[in-house]
């Protein structure tokens, strides 16, 4: 008897939840760890099973309340795949001290729940944006040193960015729901409550704002999602590929109109809350971490695995760097490229821009993810988000389909990741898959040349 896939999600996710109970704290030593671990892996596979089999339903009703029953029993877990939010949390407490988050982490004041917080995070400054410390000291005040009503209320915001997110990809192009009942959102977004969930469902808003041309709410919205994370900028230039060519266009005046609503919304941000430009020197606060999941980190620490090998282990660092600032490069070329095209796209056909453009901002985000210096499953979100709101098709909807499933088996319950115990096959991983990309890109004008030209 084949078992519904709607009750096969949820006993997937009941089961998630259990792993939480048992492994929600990293004691790799204990039998009870252990076998939330194993739990964790076996629910994931059977969350993919289900969802995979409803790749195919439309009916935005239906899947969304699939996504309702599948989150019941991750609401009363403990978060799990990572514990960033006992880092908000900690966070909201010394926005409300009056402490500088851009210059002290958690242990600064000291945070009530300070135990909760991974050691790494403990000392480390963060490079969130105005918007996201307000909320975030909004949620402290209002939980009074109850720690489960910080998390309750940070869910509520991540469910609250999900239902933007899937209320503006409706309004964009009867997006894609199903990827609100995906094991990447209901690991990192339901379970998980990152922020970056709020992002994407600004960015999205941003967008369909733009379809109307509306480049003062486009800015503003784009200046939202930046004042979450900086990294929201990467998709601004496409936004304003819409609003130029869509206003009655092109229009002139709309990107200028877009640059001073999203200067003016960060910048009334920043000075209500003091937070400024700060996150500039935040920003390197991850530097210091190496996991393969970024491609230019993992090429790095292949080099430097060589480089120690070869009896220079201080060199190690030197090509990590080096690596990461090629990747800089490359990934300025690729914004180019996808932005130049989408701005072709647009010139030539204004009404069927916002697929193609949508998708290049998509793109353009999940390559920031892949190329920066550090890599996290839930980076991939916005990138994901924005995909999701245009008419996926072919290899793009199999590659976004199967991101959405693998990416959450990259960590365990009690946010340890896999990278951290496979970093060297992780960075052969990483310099095959850049020989890979790199062959193809040379044989891609070989076979064209080879190709042969039709004459009358």
């Amino acid at each position: 008897m084949r078992l519904n896939p709607r009750w096969l999600g949820l006993a997937a996710t009941t089961l998630l939840a259990l792993s939480g109970f048992l492994a929600g704290k990293p004691l790799p030593h204990d039998a009870a760890w252990v076998t939330g671990v194993v739990v964790w892996f076996v629910a994931l596979l059977l969350l993919a099973r289900a969802w995979w089999s409803l790749r195919g339903v439309t009916a935005p009703r239906e899947l969304l309340v699939t996504a309702a029953i599948w989150s019941a029993p991750l609401l009363v877990a403990p978060p799990m795949g990572a514990l960033d939010v006992y880092a908000y949390a900690c966070q909201g407490q010394l926005f409300d001290a009056g402490i500088n988050l851009y210059e002290h982490g958690p242990s600064a004041l000291p945070c009530t729940w300070l135990s909760e917080v991974p050691p790494l995070w403990r000392d480390t400054p963060t490079p969130y944006g105005p918007l996201w410390f307000a909320l975030s000291g909004g949620v402290a005040w209002l939980a009074h040193g109850h720690l489960i009503v910080a998390v309750g209320l940070f869910r509520l915001l991540a469910i609250l960015g999900l239902v933007l997110c899937v209320a503006a990809a409706h309004r964009l192009t009867d997006g894609n729901a199903v990827l609100a009942a995906s094991p990447l959102v209901l690991i990192h977004v339901v379970s998980g409550v990152h922020n970056d969930i709020l992002l994407a469902g600004f960015l999205l808003t941003a967008f369909a704002f733009a379809t109307r041309g509306r480049s003062g709410a486009t800015g503003a919205a784009v200046g939202l999602a930046a004042a979450v994370k900086i990294t929201a900028l990467v998709a601004a230039p496409f936004a304003v590929l819409l609003v130029f060519f869509r206003a009655g266009g092109p229009c002139r005046r709309a990107p200028f109109g877009f640059t001073a609503a999203l200067l003016a919304t960060y910048a009334v941000l920043a000075a209500a809350t003091g937070h400024g430009l700060g996150f500039l020197r935040a920003l390197g606060s991850t530097a210091e971490l190496k996991q393969w999941l970024s491609i230019p980190t993992g090429v790095g620490m292949a080099a430097g695995y060589v480089l120690r090998a070869a009896g220079r282990p201080a060199a190690f660092d030197t090509a990590v760097a080096v690596a990461r600032a090629l990747g800089f490069v490359v990934l300025a070329v690729l914004l180019l490229i996808l932005w130049w095209r989408a701005a072709r796209t647009a010139r030539r056909s204004p009404a069927e821009a916002l697929d193609p453009v949508l998708t290049a901002a998509g793109l353009a985000l999940l390559a920031t993810a892949v190329l920066g210096p550090v890599f996290y499953a839930w980076y991939a979100l916005a990138g994901i988000a924005l995909l999701a709101g245009t008419h996926l098709t072919g290899r793009l909807r199999t590659g976004v389909h199967v991101a959405v499933v693998a990416l959450p088996f990259l960590t365990l319950p009690d946010s340890l990741g896999l990278a951290t115990k496979t970093k060297l096959p992780g960075a052969l991983l990483d310099v095959a898959l850049v020989v890979t990309l790199l062959a193809r890109l040379v044989r891609r004008p070989a076979r064209r040349s080879q190709t042969p030209e039709l004459t009358d």
